[in-house]
């Protein structure tokens, strides 16, 4: 169920920076951006099964299923996207306004962009 909500969440339109735009998708969240921020400290490559991990790891599937992210296999181990991700929660977590979803997002195309063509 959880999965499915945050596959919901950050298969919306993309805002520009971490940020609903007017005309974007509501975000309903029970976790806000503040928690997440809480939930991830720690060391950055520490791969604990816990729910930072379990949040970064699903919505990575789910960002690289709808290819709004591209990972490469030999640049996106589990190790390297939770320290990407916690890295990023920790210098810019507490000044983002977003949605968690869009903040992990955020972070994720950051290291993973798509190539345009």
């Amino acid at each position: 169920m959880i999965l499915l909500t945050l596959a919901a969440l950050l298969m919306a339109d993309p805002p520009a920076r971490g940020t609903p735009s007017p005309g974007d998708a509501v975000v309903v969240s029970a976790l806000t951006t503040e928690q997440l921020v809480a939930q991830c400290r720690g060391k950055d490559a520490d791969p604990t099964p816990d729910f930072c991990t379990g949040y970064i790891l699903g919505a990575f599937d789910t960002l690289s299923r709808s290819r709004q992210i591209c990972p490469s296999s030999t640049r996106a181990t589990t190790v390297k996207v939770l320290a990407i991700v916690r890295k990023y929660l920790r210098t810019r977590g507490k000044t983002a306004t977003g949605a968690p979803a869009f903040v992990v997002r955020d972070a994720l195309q950051r290291a993973y962009p798509c190539k345009r063509k």
